[in-house]
């Protein structure tokens, strides 16, 4: 089976670009359990990285998931 982080990047990144829909769902997902974990929080970053560009609400994700994570 195909490793969760590189199956979830290549449709976060598909087209360069994180779109606020794209945001919406990480963020739902991530917030599912109501834990953010360390793995997690590096696959929020690595994408932020990658990405060519990205709404202003990654941003506001990768500071809430921040929060909850200390």
């Amino acid at each position: 089976m195909a490793e969760w982080r590189k199956v979830a990047k290549a449709f976060a990144l598909e087209n360069g670009h994180i779109s606020q829909k794209e945001v919406n769902v990480l963020r739902e997902q991530l917030f599912a359990d109501g834990h953010i974990s360390k793995s997690e929080m590096d696959f929020l970053y690595e994408i932020k990285q990658e990405a060519k560009s990205t709404v202003q609400l990654l941003d506001d994700l990768i500071a809430d998931c921040e929060k909850v994570l200390k």
